[in-house]
């Protein structure tokens, strides 16, 4: 199918919708491309909206890896996200042997690389000596990249939107009710709140978490149209902790750090099988990201919790973010359980470092996450001219400056068939950016 010279409504200006606008604008300047996201640009209420984001291309899936080493090149040497990123490396610490395998996928991709693997002892020593007094208990490696980093994220975001514009693209601030359909069932745009009825040759929905319900209020009588299990609205819990001066002097000096382990805290049979399972499902539990320029020291708890609830239109239940933008900002609307949580990580990183310390805001970030955390990039089979290019799941915003690359190969019918095949509106599910990512928990039981 060629893309060329036809209209295109973008619906979310997340990473999946602002990277997609640019690279088609960029791709045909001709084309009428329309940018549609709910409040000014960036949305607060959206995953890719935050203080900053880790860029890396450690993952022990060599898909993502080949991936993520494309778009780190933009983050480094394109004028565009260059600004924004900051080689700092990145330690990761787990039990799940994931560090020779991320280490593996370098040496058979060809690249050079100057990733490892460090002892323990050494790396409590390095950095100063930051991470000395945190919980390194029956850790026996450590997996240590200094070619990996972050982003400031809302920045990068905000300003690749602005190159979009200035390109020619089209920003409209409105929240959509419903998408649009012809008799024929063919999707044909979509309804905004106030009454507006916006058309496009393609509409492409880059709606993260709200994907599943905008599917369900959109055609609740057209089972086929559902996510039905794809992809599933997940949070997560971030805090951060704003530093002074001298804190962020000392604090600077560290790398990301990724805590992947969790311990057995208790004897009863209760609380191991508790742990057990919560380590199982928990490809990353905690990470830190080094303090922005302004001192903000971010935390973030790696384990994820849906917000079920039930359709009565579709007569199914879908997890979708909670109504209140409280629950989706930075704030203090977030259940004690999970301020527990994420105080719990920042303690097992730094220890005694972080005495006295108190977090000055948390929000719960949402996104949408499928099975296997492959995202969707695809037609959708059951309805033409309605493509679905979402479900980061929790790792897609490093690509910002390449996914929508992939979303015009998809609308032109040229995703190469290992992309096209993993990514695919139905699919197998198997293997996977982070197998074990899936959330296994709702947000009423926190």
């Amino acid at each position: 199918m060629d893309s060329k010279g036809r209209t295109h409504l973008i619906i979310g200006a997340g990473v999946f919708g602002t990277s997609t606008a640019l690279h088609l604008i960029e791709s045909d300047p001709s084309a009428t491309v329309t940018l549609l996201d709910q409040t000014p640009f960036p949305c607060p209420l959206a995953a890719s909206h935050d203080i900053n984001k880790i860029i890396r291309a450690d993952y022990g899936d060599a898909f993502y890896s080949k991936l993520a080493l494309e778009a780190q090149e933009l983050w480094r040497d394109d004028p565009l996200y260059k600004p924004y990123y900051h080689e700092s490396g990145i330690i990761k610490i787990d039990d799940a042997g994931l560090s020779h395998q991320m280490v593996d996928n370098y040496r058979n991709l060809g690249v050079e690389f100057t990733a490892g693997i460090m002892t323990p002892e050494n790396a409590r020593t390095q950095f100063d000596g930051l991470y000395g007094d945190g919980d390194w208990r029956d850790v026996k490696e450590v997996f240590w990249n200094p070619q990996s980093g972050w982003a400031d994220a809302k920045a990068a975001l905000t300003s690749t939107i602005e190159a979009a514009i200035d390109r020619g693209v089209e920003y409209v601030e409105a929240t959509v009710s419903s998408l649009l359909f012809d008799q024929g069932g063919e999707c044909t745009g979509v309804q905004t709140e106030n009454g507006r009825n916006l058309m496009a040759d393609h509409v492409i929905l880059c709606t993260g978490a709200q994907t599943a319900k905008l599917l369900a209020d959109s055609a609740p009588h057209r089972k086929k149209l559902q996510a039905d299990g794809r992809m599933l609205a997940a949070g997560v819990v971030t805090a951060v902790v704003r530093l002074t001066p001298e804190q962020k002097g000392k604090f600077g000096v560290g790398p990301v750090f990724i805590q992947g382990m969790e311990h057995i805290l208790g004897s009863d049979t209760y609380t191991r099988l508790f742990i057990l399972w919560r380590t199982h499902y928990a490809h990353s539990l905690g990470e830190v990201l080094p303090p922005t320029h302004d001192g903000i020291l971010k935390f973030c708890r790696d384990v994820t919790f849906t917000n079920k609830l039930y359709h009565a239109e579709s007569n199914q239940t879908i997890s979708a973010p909670p109504s209140r933008a409280s629950q989706r900002t930075w704030g203090q609307d977030v259940p004690s359980s999970l301020k527990q949580e994420i105080f719990d990580v920042m303690v097992k990183i730094f220890g005694n470092e972080v005495k006295g310390f108190e977090f000055e805001s948390y929000r719960m970030c949402w996104d949408a996450i499928t099975p296997n955390q492959d995202w969707i990039i695809s037609p959708h089979p059951h309805c033409q001219r309605l493509y679905v290019a979402t479900a980061g799941s929790f790792h897609g915003w490093k690509f910002l400056p390449t996914v929508g690359r992939y979303v015009i190969q998809m609308l032109q019918g040229n995703l190469d068939e290992e992309k096209a095949r993993r990514w695919s509106w139905d699919r197998e599910n198997k293997g996977g950016a982070h197998p074990g990512g899936w959330p296994q928990r709702d947000l009423k039981d926190c």
